[in-house]
């Protein structure tokens, strides 16, 4: 019997999800079924989805360093890695900077956070995640975290004191890509009988990973369906009405840099069809989604990437790298939550959004590594221009519906970016690729 394409499965299992969780809280808001047994099913409903999560994050780290140790001893030495690097580095910047520019248009034409009362609002927040049992991030830990710091913390992020301990976590995976490529690169230059051993087991190990990934991924239906559901039945609806207009103004500036900004690059510096390219990936922004993590759905951007014809040795640099730094989604949404916070409390000028604007775009690369990473760092940029920071609340309220939107822009801008810096790559496609 003919299997249905991945994506498709994907759909059913976002569909049916979807109309589960509506349903169920219908049934609640109705008081048709109480509000706990409400909130059970849908913990329920995230537990398969967390399942889904692991095994796709069991193999994260192990995929990500023997395709980058493979990419660099099946190169032998020809170079290339730093002008990848440098190549990506400015299109991350580039997009990070229209992404926040986006984010400060919209939310001063549309104007969110005029007319709501702050004091009713963070009362309703706090009584939602009551209900709901979610605590709120460890905000009191980002007292006095300013600019310099968020820096120096990103450096030293990116080199592990250990690296058997970096490897232990996904949150780390720059620490990995780190040393990964410092292991790559020496390998190198050792060079003789070293290399070639280094290059036939990294290939090994890259070759079963792919294999073990494209197993897990039979299961991506199952989860992403249970991951639906728990978003869509424990979201509570009063509260998002109150936030309707904040959400919209979110959600537009990342339709508008998901759909017009990475498009417009794609087609004019990467010269390929968005409409093309986007069919090739669309099982990875799917899942990225559904799940809410760009370092969870790696496995699957990789191999969506490759699939569509960008050569292994760019996309295995340019992805770990970008799920890591690259979070254009989460910078656009910072600052469009702490404006939206200002107006309810009175307008920041100009001069203070530009510290915004700047601040956000530290915090998006900061964010890295961090529980609630989107929260815990708009918290900075909160306090860069001195608002209240337990206004966050507000914004958790709703943060999980949203973070499914600002996570799969993030991993639409890292493929947009490998097929980019493909773009000037000679280096053809390997066999099996798809060109």
């Amino acid at each position: 019997m003919r299997r249905f394409p991945l994506h498709l499965q994907i759909l059913a299992g976002m569909g049916l999800g979807l109309v589960g969780g509506l349903l169920l809280n219908l049934a609640g808001s109705q008081g048709l079924l109480d509000r706990h047994d409400v909130l059970f099913a849908g913990a329920v409903g995230e537990w398969v989805g967390k399942v889904f999560l692991a095994l796709l994050n069991m193999v994260v780290v192990p995929l990500v360093a023997s395709s980058i140790v493979s990419s660099f001893t099946g190169l032998g030495g020809q170079g290339g890695m730093g002008r990848i690097g440098a190549r990506i580095g400015g299109y991350y910047l580039l997009t990070s900077v229209l992404a926040i520019a986006t984010g400060i248009l919209l939310v001063n034409l549309i104007r969110p956070g005029e007319g709501v009362d702050y004091a009713s609002l963070m009362e309703a927040a706090r009584g939602e995640l009551a209900s709901r049992e979610i605590h709120p991030p460890d905000v009191d830990a980002t007292a006095g975290v300013g600019v310099g710091q968020i820096v120096a913390d990103i450096v030293l992020r990116t080199i592990p004191p250990n690296v058997i301990d970096a490897a232990r976590s996904n949150t780390t995976i720059l620490s990995v890509l780190f040393f990964s490529v410092v292991f790559g690169a020496s390998a190198v230059a050792t060079g003789g009988d070293a290399l070639k051993r280094v290059d036939e087991l990294s290939a090994a190990v890259y070759a079963v990973m792919t294999t073990m990934t494209n197993g897990i991924l039979h299961l991506a239906p199952l989860g992403i369906s249970g991951y639906v559901f728990f978003v869509t039945s424990t979201t509570g609806v009063s509260l998002a009405v109150v936030l309707f207009w904040y959400m919209v103004t979110v959600a537009l500036g990342l339709v508008v840099h998901a759909c017009v900004t990475l498009p417009a690059l794609l087609r004019l510096v990467g010269g390929r069809s968005p409409i093309a390219y986007l069919q090739e990936v669309r099982e990875a922004l799917l899942t990225a989604f559904s799940t809410a993590s760009s370092a969870g759905t790696l496995p699957l951007t990789l191999r969506s990437v490759q699939r569509a014809g960008v050569p292994e040795h760019v996309a295995t640099f340019a992805l770990p790298l970008g799920a890591t730094v690259n979070m254009d989604g989460t910078a656009l949404y910072e600052v469009v939550a702490v404006l939206f916070i200002s107006q309810m409390l009175g307008d920041l000028s100009l001069g203070q959004q530009v510290v915004v604007a700047f601040t956000a775009l530290l915090a998006s690369v900061g964010a890295a590594g961090i529980p609630h990473a989107g929260l815990v760092m708009m918290v900075v940029v909160m306090q860069a221009v001195g608002l209240p920071t337990d206004a966050v609340l507000v914004i958790l309220a709703v943060d999980r519906v949203l973070d499914m939107g600002r996570t799969t822009v993030n991993v639409w801008s890292d493929m947009v970016g490998a097929a980019l810096v493909a773009r000037f790559e000679e280096r053809p496609a390997a066999a099996g690729e798809v060109a």
